[in-house]
């Protein structure tokens, strides 16, 4: 049996530059300049891991604690004003894996508020088995604990699990988890390197094909 365990920002949802505009938001309400370029850099790190780094560096006066409240509070403004659409191919491709009988998973750095909701909002909810948060581990990506999670949920060994990431931090974690990983170029997750990936993709129907060589090698 093979697993697929899906991120969500920049993978599910095109949802990325709504993150960075968050945290650009949240940075300049602590008088300190942003700018997309000083924000892509930890695309797909949790907000527990990203805003401590981002006080360290910007020597931002709140209290991490503080910084994470004011990103998740503007978060769930910015999420229940924006329309979110499922990208282009993932109702198919969820489609394709299920009529192969293979379970699902979400693995994601976001919250479990912000994941139920984005995914009922879609429509894409009934596809998927379970859903994993990065509150539900100590270390977030590029750490394995979230992966290696997801597979547990599973009941499958992380080598018959597949990830589909778009940023290194999740690609080196589902690799760190002994999962073969999948690369969508999301076009709006900028500057990101996929050396660490098996497989990369453009577009969501280059996947099944690649699933099923991959189910082919479990047998």
């Amino acid at each position: 049996m093979t697993a697929i365990i899906f991120d969500m920002d920049g993978v599910l949802i095109d949802s990325q530059p709504l993150h960075y505009e968050i945290d650009m938001r949240v940075i300049k309400a602590c008088n300190t300049p942003a700018s997309l370029s000083m924000v892509t850099p930890y695309t797909g790190i949790s907000n527990a891991d990203r805003w401590p780094q981002y006080k360290a560096a910007l020597s931002l006066s709140p209290t991490v604690e503080q910084l994470i409240e004011m990103s998740e509070a503007m978060m769930r403004e910015v999420f229940q004003e924006t329309e979110i659409v499922a990208i282009t191919g993932i109702p198919a491709l969820l489609q394709g894996i299920k009529a192969l009988g293979l379970p699902t998973a979400v693995a994601s750095s976001s919250s479990h508020e912000l994941i139920q909701m984005v995914l009922n909002r879609t429509g894409i909810a009934q596809y998927f088995d379970a859903c994993i948060s990065g509150e539900d581990v100590k270390i977030g990506k590029p750490n394995p604990d979230i992966y290696l999670r997801a597979a547990s949920v599973l009941g499958l060994p992380p080598e018959n699990c597949i990830a589909v990431e778009d940023a290194p931090p999740g690609i080196l974690a589902a690799k760190n988890a002994n999962l073969t990983c999948i690369a969508y170029k999301n076009p709006n997750t900028y500057g990101q390197i996929f050396t660490h990936a098996d497989y990369v993709v453009e577009k969501y129907d280059e996947c099944l094909p690649i699933i099923k060589t991959i189910m082919e090698r479990n047998q």
